[in-house]
């Protein structure tokens, strides 16, 4: 069944309780059926893996984490000093904590939720959705049914069946140590078997295409995935991203980040001090919103909804170019998005190209590559105004697939 939560006087974000049954399908307030489970995934170094939904597959991982040489802070005075010195201009923190590679051999509990329009027509095509840092999965389904910033519903409507979930150590997901387990290479394989997941029949529905679509955080997981399993995907959606890292160590600076215990003792008291949260709702503007575009109950629940970060995901984020990915890709990043563009996405690059379109290095065997840049519009592009536009400029996008 589906729980109504108030995040607002005038915006509401809708969640699913877990049913006891995985099997048992539920009514999501926006009309889809909807599933809601704990996925159990298991990642070893090599071997056979057990598939999310208790079905299993045989394959070899080759799944290893990096060691990273840093404690959990004490108290708050040494994470701001770290994250100082973490992000100073001359910084080489992140090679001096970050050493070497140990494989990993762990099972996580991942919350997901799968909807499927009930328009009477079976959807062959179903999304992967990968929120990324601060929010956890209600950044799909912001304002529930009927708003313009639901964007599980946009893609029902479309016809396209979406999976969301919590990733590791985010809301409903499992919250192993915040340093040496959740990490970027973790999370890639998270979603790499989430994706083979939805292309085995899951709860009984045939899906010919599985698209990912991620935002920040999100988009780098998928990057990931394309690099280490080439054509899992057969299209992939980046939201919220571009390739320059210039911009991103400056803005992690301005998350103000405190232990996420002790900013809100009632959410995150029993998270270990490795977990990590934006001051309060300043810094959640000044990195996802664009003055002007947005409506202030949707920044409130931003701040009164955000979540954690690790300090393991933060010091291993980044992607390598995926050369044996060739299926279509589509960027999509608001024009003045701060923290891939330092607030101007339209910044020329070495061959003249402007930085979304830059992103094409990361997929160098991709013909069908698309940008889509917004106007007037945040890092955060859900959270804005004209969200709805953009969304039926992706569903236009997926349309032209065939």
């Amino acid at each position: 069944m589906t729980k109504v939560l108030r995040a607002s006087d005038n915006v509401r974000a809708y969640k699913a309780e877990r049913p006891e049954d995985n099997r048992r399908a539920s009514k999501c307030r926006f009309n889809p059926t909807s599933y809601a489970s704990k996925a159990k995934v298991s990642l070893l170094p090599s071997g056979t893996m057990n598939h999310p939904f208790g079905s299993r597959s045989g394959c070899s991982l080759g799944l290893s984490m990096r060691v990273i040489q840093l404690d959990s802070p004490r108290n708050q005075q040494e994470l701001t000093d770290f994250v100082t010195r973490w992000t100073s201009a001359t910084s080489n923190v992140t090679s001096e904590v970050v050493q070497g590679d140990a494989p990993i051999n762990a099972t996580y509990n991942i919350w997901t939720q799968l909807c499927v329009p009930t328009n009477g027509t079976a959807s062959k095509t179903v999304e992967l959705a990968v929120h990324g840092i601060g929010p956890d999965h209600s950044y799909w389904t912001l304002g529930g049914r009927g708003s313009k910033y639901n964007y599980v519903e946009a893609a029902l409507k479309a016809g396209r069946a979406i999976l969301v979930y919590d990733r590791l150590g985010v809301g409903k997901s499992a919250k192993p140590d915040g340093i040496s387990k959740v990490q970027t290479a973790t999370e890639v394989e998270i979603a790499a078997q989430l994706a083979k997941y939805l292309r085995g029949n899951p709860q009984g529905h045939n899906f010919s295409r599985v698209i990912g679509i991620g935002h920040s955080y999100g988009s780098v997981q998928l990057v990931g995935v394309a690099g280490k399993y080439g054509n899992l995907l057969d299209a992939t959606i980046l939201t919220g991203f571009s390739t320059s890292d210039q911009f991103v160590l400056p803005a992690i600076a301005t998350f103000g980040w405190e232990i996420a215990s002790l900013n809100n003792p009632k959410r995150f008291g029993g998270l270990q001090s490795s977990y990590i949260t934006p001051h309060d709702i300043s810094n959640i503007q000044q990195n996802f919103f664009r003055f002007g575009n947005y409506d202030p109950a949707i920044l409130q629940a931003a701040e009164d909804t955000k979540w954690t970060a690790t300090l393991g995901e933060l010091l291993t984020q980044g992607a390598s170019p995926a050369f044996n990915y060739t299926n279509p890709v589509l960027v999509v990043t608001g024009d003045k998005d701060y923290i891939f563009c330092g607030g101007n996405c339209y910044q020329k690059t070495a061959d003249g190209s402007n930085l979304i379109e830059g992103s094409k290095v990361l997929f160098p065997n991709v013909s069908n590559f698309s940008t889509i840049i917004p106007a007037e519009v945040g890092h955060g592009i859900n959270f804005q105004l004209n969200a709805a536009d953009t969304y039926a400029r992706i569903n236009g996008w997926v349309a032209q697939l065939g």
